[in-house]
């Protein structure tokens, strides 16, 4: 097992499995990478936020963007806007993401069916 640095704290990333599922979260910053498309089969998985060890994000701020933990290549700021405004970084290369402590449990809710009703009743002001 290879142990990656977390590309935001220097801190040390460690595997952690959700129902054969592996993602690397950092022990120090509690941030989590994802591989390409393992964020997208966890947000279906109930229970899966628990992967999450904070329920609100911790860093209100945005911090630089850095480098991708397995390429090295310099990712990209992307905005998911929903029920909460994400801002989190992706890598073009390999098509893995990161996601801040706190933000996997807000980017799961964004894509929930009650997520949507909510924000279509706020824009229709129902």
């Amino acid at each position: 097992m290879k142990c990656i640095g977390c590309p935001k704290c220097n801190g040390q990333l460690h595997q952690v499995i959700y129902q054969q599922i592996e993602v690397d979260r950092c022990d120090h910053c509690q941030g989590i990478w994802f591989d390409r498309l393992e964020a997208e089969k966890l947000k279906q998985i109930k229970g899966s936020e628990s992967l999450d060890k904070c329920t609100k994000p911790r860093n209100k701020q945005r911090s630089p963007v850095s480098a991708c933990p397995h390429c090295h290549q310099q990712m990209l700021r992307m905005l998911d806007i929903d029920k909460h405004a994400i801002w989190y970084e992706k890598c073009a290369r390999c098509q893995g993401i990161w996601l801040e402590a706190g933000q996997f449990s807000q980017y799961k809710q964004n894509f929930t069916p009650k997520g949507v009703i909510d924000l279509a009743k706020q824009v229709l002001h129902i």
